[in-house]
């Protein structure tokens, strides 16, 4: 009844976003993209707000991570889904692209993702006497088990994205040889 892992696989040719939103479609619970394997043909995806508008890539791109979700929402009594896909692809040549999926993405070999489905926001997860007094205890053990951890581990707080002891690297100028026959 919880978090149920789903498989689907799409068939080269068939557009992956497509496939995905009728699978979502086809029950009342969640859904988010755990992960995919495969490669793509055709992509389209949204441009920053600030440029507007979509770009479309074609060639053969290896998918390196796809993930999103689709959540059910109930607005006066009208459900509608809502969510989307983010992607990120390398071409041949390593070079990555990505972003999210403003169209089609077009399977150019067999594609499989993996799915997880779950209830969210619906009126099950409240008590049978519908005051949610429940849902707070379970909420508010869990709040406090996530806090009980020791905070006394000495962490120093980086910048984002800095790690430790590292230094700016120029890539231009960069060559490394790597020896193979070394353990």
């Amino acid at each position: 009844m919880g978090f149920t892992p789903h498989i689907i696989t799409v068939a080269a040719g068939e557009d992956i976003a497509t496939k995905i939103m009728a699978f979502s479609q086809q029950g009342p619970r969640a859904i988010c993209i755990l992960s995919a394997m495969g490669s793509v043909s055709t992509v389209t995806l949204r441009q920053p707000s600030s440029s507007g508008g979509s770009v479309t890539y074609e060639g053969r791109f290896e998918i390196l991570c796809l993930s999103g979700s689709y959540l059910l929402t109930d607005n006066s009594g009208s459900r509608n889904r809502s969510g989307g896909l983010s992607i990120s692809l390398a071409n041949p040549d390593g070079r990555v692209i990505g972003g999210g999926v403003g169209g089609v993405l077009i399977a150019a070999s067999p594609v499989q993702v993996i799915i997880g489905s779950f209830s969210w926001g619906s009126s099950k997860m409240k008590n049978k006497k519908g005051d949610g007094s429940e849902r707070a205890r379970v909420s508010d053990s869990l709040i406090g088990s996530q806090t009980s951890t020791p905070l006394s581990q000495n962490l120093t707080p980086l910048p984002l994205g800095v790690w430790r002891d590292s230094q700016p690297t120029d890539l231009e100028d960069v060559h490394v040889d790597i020896d193979l026959m070394r353990g």
